[in-house]
Parts: C-alpha cells; structure tokens; sequence
C-alpha cells in the first residue's frame, strides 16, 4: 500500500498517451492534464489498483480506519479532492469491468465503501463529531453514492456471479481492504442491508440510550444515522435513474429489471421499496415522537438532531415520489408518446401510491403529529434573536423538508389508497386543518412582531419559504381534492377567510415596500417571493371557478352555499388586489419617468405577460361576486377621473410630461386592464362571448342583486367612453402634447375590442340561458348604434390625428375588424355610420398616395372622391405606413360586405376600386416604358400597390369570400408581372411571394377553374423570376449565434413564402382543379414546382435547416413532393437528387418530430417507387451504394438511437420497402451494422429474424387490402423490434 499515493499524483500530473489538449487550453494546464490522466486511468482499468490503494493509504495515514494509531486529523483540500475522484473511479472501473473481479473483492469493496462513508470505521475508535474530525461531506457523499451504485449493480439475481477467477492480485487488495476495518460490516443480500439500516436508524432514539450513555455516543448515533438516511436516498435515487452520478455502461433492460425488482421485489420477496419506506416512516415516526416528547429549547437547538431529521424526511419524500411501473420513469424512452393522459400527471401535482401503502399513508394522527413537529421546529419570531445562526439554518432546512413532506402527501388525493369518498374528506381536512393552523400562527406572528421582521435578518428568509410553501400547499389541496369535497369541511370557511387574509397581508405589504423603495422596484428585496405567493392563492382561486361543479350551473343547494361562501369569503380579495397592483404600478411609473429610467425590451415584455397573466388568473376572483368588484372599480374610477380629466383638460399649455402625471396616466391603464380582464376572456380563434359568471350575475334568477350588477356595467362603460372620448377630442387639438397617452388610448382600445366583441349584438345561440339582463342592454340597435357610432369615431381620430402611433393604429384595426365579424347587423349599422363612411372615404382618396406627393395632387384626389372630408384629416390618414393602410382596408372590406346591403357593396366597390385602378396604371406606364422602373416614385407606387392587394387578400373572413378571387384574377398576371421589373429587389419580391402564398392559401377551396389557371401560370412566371435572380448565385452562411437566430431567419424569409407557395400549389385540390381537358396539365404543375424546389434545394444547407420554421416548412414541401410524386423526383438530375436525399437523411434524425416523421415519409416513398418501377435504376448504375447507405444510417441514426420513441412508425415504414429492394444487400447491411455491437450481435441476428419475415416482403408493393394487412403486420412487429433492441442496444 505504500507509495500508492504519490505513484497516482505522478500519473495525474503527466499527459496522457496521444493527448491533445482541448481548444483554448494551454498545453501545460495542470487542470487539463489531471482530467486527462484520470480519464485514462479509468478507462483502462486501473491495472495497479491505484485507486483503492490510495482511498487506504490516505485514510490510515489521517486516522480514519480503525488500525491506525494515531487520532484522526483533517484533510488538506488536495487530499479531499484527490479522495472524491479515487472514489468515483474506482466505482467507474468496477461498474465496467464487473465481470473481471470476483465477487468477494466486489462485494468487499462495496461494504468498505458503505463503512466508511456512514462513519463505521472512524466512530468506533472514539473519533465524533461532537470533538474532533469527521470525513469531508463530499468524500463521505462519494462513499455512499459508490456503495449504492454498487449495490443496484448487484441486486437482481444473476448480476453478481462470478465472472472470472480469483487471482492473486485480486485476492491481495481484498485482504488488504479487509484488515483496514477488521470488524467492517459485512452485508450479504437486499434483506441483511435494511435490517441493518433500520437498526442504525432506530438507534438515536432508543430509550435506555438516551437515559445513560454519554452525550458524545448519541452524537455519533445520530451522525450514523443521517449517514444512513442519505444512504437511502442515494440508494432509491440509483433505481429511479433521476438522480444518479453513475455510469454502468450496461442496456436500457438492466435498469429497467432492476427498477422492476426493487418495485415489486423477487420471488415473492419484499421488495426494496416497500422496505425503504417502511424505514424511512418508521424513524419518521420515531423522530416526531422523539420531537413531541422531548419540545425544550435544548433539544431544538442539537444540530445533529435536526441533520438527523432533515435526511430521515428526505428519504421519505425520496420514495413518496417513486414514479411506479418501469414504463413511467426514466429507464422507459417510449413513455413519453405512450403515457395516457390520465397518467400523465403524475410526477408534480397529483401522486397514485399502491393500496399496500394504504397503513403507512393513510394515518390522520400521523398527519397531525408531523403538523406538530413542524409547530415545534419551525423558527418562531419570538425568542428568535437567541438563536445561533448555525442553528437557525438547520432547523431552517428540516422546517422546509417537512413542508416538502407535507406537500407530497397533499398529492395523494386518487387512486385505490383510499376506501372511499369519506376517508378521501378525512385525509383533506387533517391536512388543510394543519396548513391553517400554521398559516394562522404566521398571520399573528406578523401583527405581534412586525418590527422584528426585517429583509436582511434570517427569520424573514424561513418566512418567504414558509409563506409560500403553506400557501402552495393549500393550491395544491384545492386543485386535488376540488371544490365540492372541500366545501362539505368544517374548516371550508376558514380556508377562504385564511387564504383572503394572507393575500391581503402579501398585497399591502409589497405596496408598503414599494412605497419605501420610491416605486424602485429593482431594490424591492421581498417581491420575489410575494409574487410567488399571491399567485398561489390565485391558482386556488382558478382552480375553484373552474371547477365544473360550481361553473357548471349547478342547481344544487351544496353549490349555491359554496358560491355564497366565496363571494363573501374569498371575494373581497380581488378589490384589494386591484388596488395594490394599481398602486404599485402608479409608483414604477413615478420613479421610472422622475429618475429618466428605462426598462430593457425583454424585461418589460416579461413585466407585462406577467401582469396580464396575473390580471387574468385575479378575474376569477372578482367573478365571485360581481357586483362587489364593479363597485370597487368604479369607486377607484370615480377618484381617478377628476384627476385624469384636469390633465386632459391642460393638454396644450405646453411643458414635459412629469412623473406625477406619468403616474396618474398608468393608475388609468391599470384599472382599463383589470376591468377588462373582469368583464372578457381571451376568445382567440373562438366566437367572443360574455363570461358565465356575469350573464349568470345579471340575470333576473341568477342574483338578487341582478339589476344593480347590469347598472354597474353599463355605468362603468360609460365612464369609460368618457374617458376616452375626452383623450381622442384632445388629440383632434393637441396630437403632440404629451399629457395625452397613447398607450392609454391602446389600452382603451383594446378593452372595447374586447368588450364590443362580446356584449354589442351578442350571438344568442351562444347562450343557454333567458336573454334578459346584460345580454339584452346592447342586443337592439337602438342601443348597440351609439356604441358602434362611438367605436368608429374614436377609429376616424386616431387614423387621421396619430397615424404614426403603431400600436394606437393597430388597435384600431382590430377593432373595426372584431365589428365587421361580429354578422349582419353589426355590419348594416357600421355602413349606415357617418365616421365609417369617412374612413372609406379617406382610404378611397388615399388609396394611391404617396407619402411624398403634393398638396395639389391631395386636392385632386379630394375633388375626384368627394365624402365631406377636410385636408387636415386627409393629410393625417395619408401619414399611415403603407403596412397599416392594408390593415385597415381588410377591416373595411369585412365590415362592407353584405351583398344584400346597397350601400355597402357600393363601398366595397369603391374600396376595392381605388386600389384597381391605380395599379393598373402603374403597370401601363411601365410596360409603355413612360415610367422608369428604377424611378423612387414609381418604385414606392409599386410597393403600396402590392400592400394594398395584400389587405384584400387577407379579407377571407368577410360575407361572400368568393367575390375576392373574381377581383384579384384579373391583376394576378400583372402582379406577377412586376418581377420583371423589380426581380432585383428582395423586398418587393417577398411582398409578392407572401401576396401570392397567401392568397392561395385562403381562398384555393373556392377558386374556379379558370381562376386556378390565372393562379398557376402567375405564380410559374414569378417563381421563375425570382428563382432566377435569388436562387441561383445567392450565398447562405449560417454564422450566428442563438441570439441572433430569429433576426437572420427573417432575413430568409423570401425562401419560406416561395416554399409555402410551393406546398399550396401542389395540394390535390389545386391540381384536380386545373387538370381539366381545357385547363393545365397536371405534368405542368408538377413541373413547375419541381422547378421550385430544384431551384430551392442548393439553398437549403444545414446551416439554413438550424432555422426551425424554414426547416419545418422545407421537410414538409419534401415529404409530400415524395410521396405524392415519387417518380418525378427519382428522374431528378444525380447531383440534386444527392442534394435531396442528403436533406432527408439529415432530417430524419432532427430534433422536431414533424421534420423527422415528412423526412422518413420522403424516404419510404423514394424506396417505394423504385420497388414498383425500379425508377433509381440510372442513379444505382452510378452510385449503386445508395439503397445500403440509406439504410445503414436509417438504423445507426434512428432505430438504435433514443430519438427513435416519437417516430417508430415512419421509421418502420421506411426500412420496410428498403429491405424489400435488395434482401441479401440488406443482410450484409444487417451483418456489417451488427459487427459493431459485439456480444450483442448475436441477439441483433435474432431480433432481425424475427422481424423481416419473407411473406411480407414479397408484399411489400401491392395495393389495396392485402397490402394494408401487410403493413399493419410489420408495424406491430417492427414496435415490438425497437423495444426489444433499445432494450439491449442503448446503454447507460
């Protein structure tokens, strides 16, 4: 044993054999060369067992092995280190070279190992750690997780047989380790180990201990003992594969029969599980009777009590989170395509524990005894300045893995483990009993002691925890155990009242410290985790009002009552809630516009999805009681207006915005979006609708109060149309003053899209109730008139006054377009408007105009449209950027598209005529040549026409979508006409393209014969224009980092249109559309976008297919190109046909399933049509290798890899006509792949046997039935394949 250590520094310290060092590294780097070194060591073996020699001489040299002399001294930093990595490698080099040691000396090494990182070998030579020197924690860490990685390699019979015979060497270390601990515990099986765990684990609590031994002896009990309980958690962490350091260098399979046998043990043993749990609950409930027995300030304060408890729950919270079955953890690949959605929420929120748990779990005492250890160790404020701050720490740490306990126990709220429902309200109510009691205990802590409580002592820090912990705990009881159990508790009321008053006591709070910090919320050290708690609340909150029970209408007493108890229980919580975000936010604005600071784009837009996101969750609140949070407000409407009037009032008198209006304007905002988010949802893609809660709560059978909660309402958008009103006269004045906010006005826009949306002339078949209340105040137009009347007003000013406000202007959009939709007579009373008809007026007299032209031409154009319209507003609509002029024209079309109102379809006309006529002109001169295409003039024209064509395109949602290609066909051939001009330009040519893309896209359902031709010969001729001057000689480099992927994917974005216009151009409906016997050729489009994508394929490196919607797009184009043609691209010149098979063999393997499954869907089509046409026959004659290398990579690249789970299918579709083309080249493909696995070649053999059965090959081709048959037979046997050789194959 002597030297071994200086022998091992001098090998870590040389280069290895051949070793360069990394990029970047100095040659000579001491780091480099020991991670090298040790490296080598352990990938060859360690043939002088350096490692395990050097763990002996270290230890005996300090004093840790019960042998040596001398008492045990400290080890330096070099020595830890140096003993951490001997520890792991040797554990590495015994795990890969299993079978080259004999058993003994593994079994030797694993119980030495065990020995001394539970302290065994220094503790019983007097050496403690209430005196005098422990192991390093890493080092003993690295000890343990050796032994357990050890034992798990041993534990399924079989795995520890002897694999080659003892020899002398072996025989020698196994001694030499032997008598390093002469009385080492010796550990024969799985039993024999818990046996012995539970007896160390145990003894710190034994009576007659505690009574007569010395107080040093239940320090090392206990050390032990914490030892053990890491031990286990290391040792239950080895078989979930969750957390574990080890390699084993063994199959999926190994893992996954021992995840098996330590679950459901072997042969009718117990199995490992159940034993580490009934350990870990046995020294739980040793511990809390050890706590409640012994509650004096001594016991509270022994750091070795709280270590010992802190890793006793760990294990326990360690098996509660055992996910069960092998194919639910991480040894399983597949689970994540075959977990069922009823299991798939088993890992966070919601645990399902075996019914032979049921007497472990299932104890109420027990539930209320840990709530009282929990009582007893958590830092109280008072008499919390006497405690040492180690203490406070430790006692800090068992406190929050209690919690954790706690947490995963309110998980279990399913499954068999209960009897009944009964039993299920039992479990409940102990656990929400004991939450309020502590949450309580915190609330009177805060109002007795506040003053102690600063946010830099320790005692603020348990709180945050604790706060958020308790409060986390209550959500996730509401979200498991619902509503309708809850509320037949005794403690449901006190629940809501507890949950009102701590987010109150959050919100008041974090308003007080913003305060202090002068809105500076950068220096606001509590937000975090404040933040953290009231949205826990208002998970519980949401988890309630979406509960089916309660928002289903149910008519039962039991849920009326819960309804009566959160609207006065819970409620109140959302006016406080809307005052303090108020505030707070009133107060960043304050400090951000006095100090001239400004927040960062990415935290802002962070900021403000939060804040949405929260304002959302905080409506569920309100929606408890209506009427209460509409009166609160309008209560903060009512003080803010007077206020916010005076400031409109002064808009004019000149001078800067200053903070204190800033602060008033985003008080304003504020309570738009909180109002908003109480009266609307987010109806994205769906038909807007009023919120149950509020028809339910103006009606005359939902509410007593139904009458007050609609005035309420309509008061409040009154106050708001006032508002707005106010700002947008204004605006008419002064559009450049600064005390009018643009934001604000977005904001009231946004609330009235909305809102309008919703409630003006809503859908009544939307509604299962009676019509009366808030669905009947604007379902008549009469009273939906002044709204639509006030909508579009408000539209005409911000068009004309702030037409470079872009968000302004959007908003704006949006609104005149949710109106259009919104039916027939919502659009009969928008043409009937007298400010609608202005704004078809400005864009018919704007149509064509220029930023840059002259007054003269403006007058002109006035004189030729007419409308009552003044320069001013002209000149101010004509200022819009061209990209929101085609915004507002598709509002326009929309909102004037009933064919059976005149009037409208007279605008309509108009609308679309003023882009016609224009356009047309343009062109004339360019084709005549009296206009130079290079002309500024001529080219900005260009461009706004292009725009303004792309605005009717984007009109499909109008009345009678077919009238738009009868417009556009005539201008198709012209448009496409202009690449001719400006081929050269890459901005006109992606406008063009994406004109185009989108234009098929929406209306290629309803296109006519006729207008599919139009279609097709323009979108050839510019394809071949563009192709011409962008695909041919342009360069792609993909050089930037991910910062900058999304700014350069843009920069391709001509690319992405010409390949989603290629994927419209040969979807089946097109092509049956045009082949007609007086139409185009089906060859012809085929042709065409065989031309695109030949002209697209140099493009499309690997550089460029790193961007994830170009690479989507161009693998969807292939896929369906391939299985739809696959003649036509296997007649493909060889170097494109390279080109195109090298892009399916790279995406096969991507990362996104889509791109694999249209890549492996190309490759089975291109295999597919040379098994029945032999179509690759010239490309073969050439490069004959090519069916075997695609096979070859198909099985190296996906099938044997851990990708292969989310596209087994395709996979299997493509190695099946590929194996059919050549049998015996696909056997030498087999024997050549096989070779590389070694002693698993032999069972690959086996496993390919079983799957390429003769009779389905030879039916691989045929059609109809019978080749149907034959492919679903190979699915079913190529999945049981891929499950048997990853088994074998991937390795951990």
């Amino acid at each position: 044993m002597d030297g071994a250590t200086n022998e091992l520094r001098l090998v870590l310290s040389t280069p290895p054999p051949n070793w360069q060092p990394p990029l970047g590294t100095a040659p000579n780097n001491p780091i480099a060369i020991l991670h090298a070194s040790l490296e080598h060591v352990r990938d060859n073996g360690d043939e002088r067992y350096l490692f395990l020699r050097t763990i002996l001489e270290v230890l005996h040299s300090r004093g840790f092995l019960n042998d040596s002399a001398s008492s045990a001294a400290p080890l330096s930093g070099e020595e830890e280190q140096l003993l951490f990595h001997c520890v792991t490698g040797l554990r590495h080099v015994i795990l890969f070279r299993w079978d080259s040691f004999h058993s003994s000396l593994r079994t030797c090494v694993r119980d030495f190992l065990l020995n001394v990182g539970l302290g065994l070998s220094f503790i019983d030579s007097g050496v403690g750690p209430s005196g005098v020197v422990c192991l390093p924690r890493t080092v003993a860490m690295a000890c343990l997780s050796g032994a357990a990685s050890l034992w798990k390699r041993g534990w399924v019979a079989g795995n520890d047989s002897d694999g080659v015979q003892e020899s002398e060497e072996q025989s020698y270390v196994e001694k030499m380790t032997r008598n390093a601990i002469p009385h080492m515990q010796r550990i024969g099986k799985g039993e024999d180990l818990f046996v012995y765990l539970n007896s160390l684990l145990l003894a710190p609590f034994e009576e007659a201990m505690q009574q007569h031994q010395q107080q040093q002896l239940i320090y090392q009990k206990r050390y032990i003992g914490t030892m053990s309980a890491s031990f286990l958690s290391l040792l239950v962490g080895e078989f979930t594969g969750g957390n574990s350091s080890a390699r084993y260098n063994l199959p999926v399979e190994f893992h996954r029969s021992c995840h098996r046998v330590f679950e459901h043990g072997n042969h009718g043993d117990q199995s490992g599980l159940d034993a580490t749990l009934h350990l870990s609950m046995t020294a739980l409930s040793s511990l809390v009777g050890y706590v409640l027995n012994n509650t004096s300030s001594n016991t509270l304060q022994d750091q070795s009590l709280m270590e010992f408890g802190t890793c006793i729950i760990n294990v326990t919270f360690d098996v509660l989170s055992w996910e069960f079955g092998a194919g639910s953890n991480k040894w399983d690949f597949s689970s994540g395509a075959n977990v069922s959605a009823k299991d798939s929420g088993r890992g966070g929120v919601l645990l399902r524990p075996p019914q032979k748990w049921r007497e472990v779990l299932i104890r109420p005492d027990f539930l209320g005894a840990v709530f009282h250890v929990y009582t007893a160790v958590r830092i109280g404020v008072a008499g919390s300045n006497s405690l040492d701050s180690t203490v406070m720490q430790k006692r800090g740490r068992m406190s929050h893995q209690l919690r954790q306990l706690l947490l995963q126990l309110a998980s279990i709220a399913q499954g068999p483990i209960f009897t009944d429902q009964n039993e299920r309200g039992a479990y409940a109510g102990f656990l929400l009993d004991g939450c309020l009691n502590v949450l309580e205990t915190v609330l009177t802590e805060q109002q007795q002691h506040q003053d102690q409580l600063t946010a830099d002592s320790m005692i603020w820090e348990c709180r945050s925890t604790e706060i958020v912990d308790l409060v986390t705990m209550l959500s996730r009881i509401t979200s498991n155990f619902r509503t309708k159990l809850l509320s037949q508790l005794a403690t449901f009321q006190r629940f809501l009242s507890a949950l009102c008053a701590i987010g109150k006591w959050l919100l008041e709070s974090s308003v007080t410290e913003c305060h202090q910090a002068g809105g500076d919320f950068g220096s606001m050290e509590g937000a975090d985790w404040k933040n953290d708690a009231i949205a826990q609340i208002l998970q519980c909150s949401e988890a309630m009002a979406g509960d089916y029970w309660l928002a289903g209408g149910s008519d039962s007493q039991e849920a009326k009552a819960a309804c009566e108890s959160l609207a006065v229980s819970l409620a109140p919580l959302y006016g406080v809630h809307c005052a303090c975000r108020v505030r707070m936010a009133s107060l960043e604005e304050h400090y951000l516009v006095r100090e001239h600071a400004e927040l960062d784009e990415a935290r802002e837009e962070i900021s403000a999805t939060a804040l949405e996101e929260e304002m959302a969750a905080a409506a569920s609140l309100g929606r408890f009681n209506i009427l209460a949070s509409m009166k609160a407000l309008s209560e903060m409407f009512h003080e803010c207006m007077p206020r916010l009037k005076t400031l409109f009032g002064s808009a004019g008198v000149g001078g800067e915005l200053n903070a204190e209006m800033a602060a008033l304007l985003e008080e304003a905002r504020m309570l738009i979006v909180c109002a908003c988010h109480l009266l609307t949802d987010e109806c994205e893609g769906e038909t807007p609708a009023i919120p149950e809660s509020v028809i339910h709560a103006c009606q005359a059978g939902g509410s007593p109060h139904h009458e007050a909660c609609t005035a309420s309402i309509f008061g409040f958008i009154n106050v708001l149309k006032s508002i707005a009103e106010d700002q947008a006269l204004k605006a008419t004045v002064h559009p450049e003053d600064p005390r009018l906010s643009p934001l604000l006005a977005k904001t009231l826009l946004w609330f009235f899209n909305r809102w309008g949306a919703a409630y003006v002339f809503p859908s009544f078949e939307e509604y299962r109730d009676d019509f009366g209340g808030i669905l009947a105040t604007w379902s008549k137009p009469e009273s939906s008139q002044p709204m639509i009347s006030f909508f579009t007003t408000l539209c005409l000013i911000y068009f004309c006054h702030w037409p470079q406000e872009k968000e302004v202007v959007l908003e704006s959009t949006s609104l005149l377009l949710a109106l259009g939709k919104k039916g027939p007579s919502v659009r009969d009373l928008l043409v009937a408007d007298a400010s609608f008809e202005k704004i078809v007026a400005l864009h018919s007299v704007c149509a064509y105009l220029r930023h840059n032209v002259c007054q003269s031409e403006i007058s002109a154009a006035m004189a030729r449209i007419g409308g009552g319209l003044s320069m001013d507003m002209v000149k101010g609509y004509q200022r819009l950027p061209y990209n929101d002029r085609a915004k507002v024209l598709t509002g326009l079309i929309v909102c004037c598209s009933d064919m059976t109102n005149e009037k409208g379809t007279t605008m309509l006309n108009s609308c679309l005529q003023s882009i016609e006529t224009p356009f047309f002109t343009v062109m004339q001169a360019l084709v005549k040549k009296e206009a130079r295409s290079q002309n500024i003039d001529v080219q900005e024209s260009a461009c706004l026409s292009i725009l303004l064509y792309s605005g009717v395109v984007l009109a499909s949602e109008m009345s009678d979508p077919e009238r738009i290609p009868y417009f556009l066909s005539p201008s198709m051939p012209h448009l496409s006409g202009l690449m001719i001009y400006y081929a050269e330009d890459l901005t006109i040519c992606e406008s063009l393209l994406k004109l185009f893309r989108d234009y098929a896209e929406r209306y290629l359902p309803m296109l006519t014969r006729d207008q599919c031709i139009i279609l097709f010969s323009a979108s050839t001729s510019l394809l071949k224009s563009y192709s011409e001057h962008h695909c041919k000689s342009r360069a792609i480099v993909k050089t930037s980092n991910s910062v900058e992927d999304f700014e350069e994917e843009q920069s391709y974005n001509d690319v992405l249109c010409a390949i989603q216009l290629l994927i419209q151009l040969g979807t089946k409906d097109f092509i049956d559309l045009c082949n007609t016997s007086k139409g185009v050729d089906s060859n012809q489009i085929t042709d065409v976008i065989f031309f695109g994508l030949q002209q697209i394929l140099p493009l499309m490196t690997q550089g460029l297919l790193r961007f994830p919607k170009l690479c989507t797009h161009y693998f969807t184009l292939v896929g369906f190109m391939v299985e739809t043609y696959p003649k036509n691209l296997c007649s493909l010149p060889l170097e494109l046909f390279d080109s195109l098979l090298d892009s399916l063999l790279f995406g096969m393997s991507h990362s996104d399933s889509l791109v694999s499954k249209s890549s492996l869907h190309g490759l089975a089509g291109l295999a597919q049509e040379h098994l029945k046409t032999h179509s690759l026959s010239n490309h073969l004659s050439a490069k004959p290798n090519i069916i075997e290398n695609c096979t070859r990579r198909l099985l190296l690249e996906v099938i044997f890899q851990p990708i292969i789970w989310d596209r087994v299918e395709p996979a299997g579709m493509a190695l099946l006509p590929l194996a059919a083309i050549d049998v015996h080249k696909f056997v030498e493909v087999i024997n050549a792949v096989s070779q590389q696995y070694g002693q698993k070649q032999k069972r690959l053999h086996c496993a390919f046997e079983e799957l390429i059965k003769p009779d389905i090959l030879a039916n691989v081709s045929k059609e109809g039935r019978e080749g149907r048959v034959v492919r679903v037979q190979f699915k079913n046997d190529f999945d049981a394949f891929v499950r048997n050789v990853q088994a074998f194959l991937v390795m951990r």
